[in-house]
């Protein structure tokens, strides 16, 4: 997988990735032997303070708490009771870090991934994955056709004007079903939108929409019942007081 610059973890899988560290140079008329190159580890955040995850009931009550100090601490399934049952868990998801302005939370697996609750909007970046109700949704630009650099026209049906792609993934991470973007907006909901779930309870009737202007393309709740629930990318800070779902586990990060 292709990855951006600086990016310390693979989006796909959740590995660390490292860089060869520079060869060393060769030396006029006698070179140096060969020396292995040594990967260069990627930086981490030292882990600061304490912090708090507070699990939230599905009727919205609290029901109970994990303390965290400094990090990286890792959850998952081999935690324990009540988590052990939780099969979307990994048995070690991710690792928690403590920053003073939040957490930072390390996919370890890269398997289901950690999602925040999305609050208001977001800029919303090619490869992004979103939750909508029980229905994974995985997000593409659609960029402007080039030609190679050698000046060669790729093959394909004329684009209408489609600037972004939302495709629907199945159990097992198949991508099933996906549904070009034009126009000034795209909406998602159970009853109404251009991409609905009628059978979905926990889709609200109007859920969440994808549009574009000036400054990015953004995801936007609706005010749904349930909300709109984001993959973390590697290296993101949650802040204080924000939502995170991690397999079917709905929690608060909060102070300690």
């Amino acid at each position: 997988m292709s990855n951006p610059p600086g990016f310390r973890f693979c989006g796909g899988c959740g590995g660390a990735l490292a860089a060869p560290a520079p060869a060393p140079a060769a030396v006029a008329q006698a070179p140096a032997p060969a020396r292995p190159v040594t990967p260069v580890a990627p930086a981490r955040p030292v882990g600061r303070g304490r912090a708090r995850l507070t699990l939230i009931r599905i009727d919205g009550s609290e029901g109970g708490a994990i303390d965290i100090e400094a990090g990286p601490v890792v959850f998952g399934r081999s935690y324990g009771s009540p988590f052990d049952g939780d099969f979307y868990l990994s048995p070690r998801h991710c690792a928690f870090t403590v920053l003073p302005d939040g957490l930072v939370i390390d996919d370890i697996t890269g398997a289901n991934g950690v999602y925040r609750k999305l609050e208001g909007r977001m800029e919303l970046q090619h490869g992004d994955t979103f939750r909508v109700g029980q229905e994974l949704l995985f997000y593409e630009d659609l960029p402007e056709p080039a030609p190679l650099d050698d000046g060669t026209e790729r093959m394909g049906s004329p684009n209408p004007g489609y600037w972004g792609r939302v495709s629907v993934i199945l159990e097992g991470g198949i991508a099933s079903e996906a549904f070009p973007i034009e126009g000034e907006e795209f909406t998602i909901g159970r009853e109404r939108g251009d991409l609905t779930f009628p059978l979905d309870g926990y889709v609200s009737s109007s859920h969440c929409r994808i549009f574009g202007d000036d400054n990015g393309i953004f995801l936007e709740d609706r005010g749904s019942s349930n909300g709109t629930y984001v993959r973390l990318r590697p290296g993101v800070t949650v802040p204080y007081g924000a939502l995170i779902l991690a397999g079917q586990q709905l929690f608060r990060v909060d102070r300690a």
